[in-house]
């Protein structure tokens, strides 16, 4: 991804807006003031691996999207998504709206809700922040997921621990069921993921047997970069969800 001098041009922008509008609207704790450029350099992971891993034109759906990180940075960098925002508080929502019309990004759409109020999307990536655990975020946005669909968030050292809740989601939706993930390496996703992505250790595919159609694994780990201070960025390649399988 080249980075252009408007992208960092509209970030400033972005980041100013943030501070001007913070102490109305409670946008960041006074720990995330300080950590904005870490927030931005974490945006920028998000925005690199979606292009690698999916391409320049994905539609995004961001989960939790708070005061814009990552939703609006990957609007930034991947100028070719449509990138829906996802906040169901509403001053934050409004922010949001602030932000995307100041910035000129008409790939936003902005919808103050919860997510599992959201429909007619079908998304070749959902990203959140920490937000929740793998196994929940799959399940809030299961109705959401194009086939194939990217899962990219933030985790901590023991994000491994939930990809058992993740094959439970995609279990459930099968009589047959779903067999555990097995930590074998991805040879196709690795030759397409980042060069940080590809360096990680322990890279996973999840193999299930709940879709006899399937030409792939119904889950693979695609993808693990870790992020400039703490936790990785970690990408899960999911089939699609029911309501937008037949659309992939």
């Amino acid at each position: 991804m080249i980075k252009a001098a408007g992208d960092d041009a509209r970030l400033t922008a972005y980041t100013e807006l943030l501070l001007r509008y913070n102490g109305a609207l409670n946008l960041l704790s006074a720990q995330g003031v300080q950590d904005i450029d870490r927030l931005l350099a974490d945006g920028a992971a998000y925005a690199r691996s979606i292009e690698s891993l999916v391409g320049p034109a994905p539609t995004v759906v961001d989960v939790g999207s708070g005061a814009g990180f990552p939703g609006i940075v990957i609007a930034v960098r991947v100028p070719n998504a449509h990138v829906h925002l996802v906040e169901r508080r509403r001053r934050r929502a409004a922010f949001l709206q602030l932000a995307a019309g100041r910035l000129g990004l008409d790939n936003v759409t902005v919808h103050t809700t919860d997510v599992r109020a959201l429909t007619g999307i079908c998304a070749d990536v959902v990203s959140a922040q920490a937000v929740t655990r793998l196994g929940d975020l799959t399940s809030l946005t299961r109705h959401l997921h194009n086939d194939p669909c990217l899962l990219l968030s933030r985790r901590g050292p023991d994000w491994r621990d939930e990809l058992d809740a993740v094959m439970q989601v995609l279990a459930d939706e099968n009589p047959a069921g779903a067999a555990p993930y097995t930590a074998e390496a991805d040879s196709n996703a690795a030759s397409a993921a980042s060069p940080s992505a590809r360096a990680a250790s322990g890279t996973a595919s999840i193999d299930s047997a709940s879709d006899p159609a399937a030409t792939g694994p119904v889950a693979a780990v695609v993808g693990e970069e870790p992020l400039e201070q703490s936790g990785s960025l970690v990408a899960l390649r999911l089939t699609g969800g029911p309501a937008c399988r037949s659309s992939g």
